[in-house]
C-alpha cells in the first residue's frame, strides 16, 4: 500500500494509513530554541521536554517510522516530518522541532491530538500510552541534509562535537555565568568556578580556569558580568551528552555587529524540579533500623528552603481507620553535587514501624521553581 500527502507526515501501521496534520504553530509556544547533541537530549529528557531544540544527527528508516539516531544506534528518537531515507540507510541532517517524552503528557494533550501516538504505542510497547521514558520523539518544523563545513565556531561544536573531540578549539560566545540563564541541564563534575558561555543557540561549559584574566575579573554568579564576550582557547570532552569546553586560555572577546541581535537576558524557564529516585524506595520493606533517607532531585536546589518543610512521622493505622502519628528527629544535609538530601535520624527507628516522609510546599530548585509535595512510605525491617 502506498500513502503519500503534501502537507502531512505518513505512517502506516499494520496496513493502515494514516494522515496526520501538523500544527506546527501550535505545537510549540517555545523559548529560545537550543542546539544540542541527541545523547543530551536523551540523558536530559526532563530538562528538553516540550523544548524547540536543533540537531546534528543521523536519520534511519524502517519502511514505517523515520527515527534519529546516534552512532551505534544505543539512542533512537521518533521523528515526524521528516523525509524517510531509504530502508537501511542512514543520512546526516540538521533537524529543527519540539522535544516531546511523551509519557510525560496526557493521552488528550492538545499538543499531540494530531499525531497517531496512541497507534504507535501499541505497535511498539503493546500499550494504549506510554510510561515516562519509553516514548521520545522530535515533532520536525524543519531539516536538510547536514552541510559539511571546516568553521570552528561555538555553534558548530555544540552540534557535532564528535569532529572536535581532544582538540584544539577557539571559540567566542557571551558569558552566562553559572548557567545563570538555564542554557545548561546540569553542572559538570567539575569546580565552582566552571562557567556557561553562549553563542546564538548554542552553548557549552567552560571547566579547567576562572573567567578572569588580562583587564578583567568575572564572577560566576552575577548577571551584571554576563554582558562580557569572551574567546576561550581549549579542548573538547562531552560529558553526560553536555559540551565541555577544558580551558588553556580566557581572553575578552570585542562585540561584533552581528551580535547585536543576541538576547543576553533571556531567561530560560527550567521545568519544575521532581524526585527522581529514593532509597529505601517508596512502599520498601524489611528497611534497616539504623537506615540513612536519600532523596534525589532532578534539579540543583535551593538548601535554605529544606528548612522547617522536612517532616518525618511514625504512621499508625487504627481499627476505626484513622491514624496515629508521631514526629521523629533528624538531621538532614543537601549534598549539592549529587542533588541528594540525606536525612539522618536521631535515634535508630523502630521495628515495624511504617515511616513517612513529607516534602512540604515551600522547597525549590536553585532558580526558585516550586518542588509539588512529595512523600515516602515504607516499612522498618522486624530484625531486632
Amino acid at each position: 500500500m502506498e500513502c503519500t500527502t503534501r502537507y502531512a507526515y505518513t505512517v502506516a501501521l499494520s496496513g493502515i494509513c494514516l494522515f496526520v496534520a501538523i500544527p506546527l504553530n501550535d505545537l510549540s509556544a517555545q523559548t529560545a530554541r537550543q542546539a544540542t547533541t541527541l545523547e543530551s537530549v536523551s540523558q536530559n529528557r526532563i530538562f528538553f521536554h516540550r523544548e524547540e531544540i536543533v540537531l546534528i544527527t543521523d536519520a534511519t528508516a524502517d519502511g514505517v517510522l523515520t527515527w534519529l539516531v546516534n552512532r551505534d544506534e544505543s539512542i533512537r528518537v521518533l521523528v515526524f516530518d521528516v523525509p524517510q531515507p531509504p530502508i537501511g540507510t542512514r543520512e546526516r541532517i540538521e533537524v529543527v522541532g519540539t522535544f516531546y517524552d511523551v509519557g510525560r503528557l496526557e493521552d488528550n494533550d492538545t499538543r499531540l491530538a494530531n499525531l497517531p501516538i496512541a497507534r504507535i504505542s501499541e505497535e511498539l510497547l503493546q500499550k494504549p500510552w506510554p510510561g515516562v521514558g519509553e516514548l521520545p520523539v522530535l515533532v520536525a518544523t524543519s531539516s536538510r541534509l547536514a552541510q559539511d563545513t571546516d568553521s570552528q565556531t561555538l555553534r558548530t561544536v555544540v552540534l557535532d562535537p564528535q569532529r572536535f573531540i581532544d582538540e584544539g578549539v577557539t571559540i567566542s560566545g557571551r558569558f552566562r555565568g553559572r548557567n545563570l540563564y538555564g542554557d545548561m541541564p546540569k553542572a559538570p563534575n567539575g569546580t565552582l568556578s566552571d562557567f556557561v558561555l553562549r553563542s546564538a543557540d548554542a552553548a557549552v561549559w567552560v571547566v579547567g580556569m576562572e573567567p578572569k584574566g588580562d583587564g578583567f575579573n568575572l564572577d560566576v554568579l552575577a548577571r551584571v558580568d554576563t554582558n562580557k564576550w569572551l574567546e576561550v582557547t581549549g579542548t573538547v570532552r562531552v560529558d553526560n551528552g553536555m559540551v565541555v569546553i577544558d580551558a588553556g586560555r580566557i581572553e575578552l572577546s570585542p562585540a561584533s555587529p552581528d551580535r547585536t541581535t543576541e538576547l543576553a537576558t533571556t531567561v530560560r524557564p527550567l521545568p519544575p524540579p521532581e524526585v527522581i529516585f529514593s532509597a529505601p524506595l517508596p512502599d520498601d520493606i524489611n528497611v534497616p533500623k539504623d537506615s540513612t533517607v536519600r532523596i534525589q532531585f532532578s534539579r540543583d536546589m535551593d538548601e535554605d528552603t529544606f528548612d522547617g518543610n522536612v517532616h518525618v512521622r511514625y504512621l499508625t493505622p487504627t481499627q476505626d481507620t484513622a491514624e496515629i502519628t508521631s514526629t521523629l528527629a533528624f538531621e538532614l544535609a543537601y549534598r549539592g553535587r549529587n542533588r541528594v538530601l540525606e536525612l539522618t535520624f536521631h535515634e535508630t527507628l523502630e521495628r515495624f514501624q511504617n515511616v513517612v516522609v513529607d516534602l512540604n510546599k515551600g522547597i525549590t530548585a536553585s532558580d526558585g521553581s516550586l518542588l509539588e509535595t512529595w512523600s515516602l512510605s515504607f516499612f522498618v525491617s522486624d530484625s531486632p
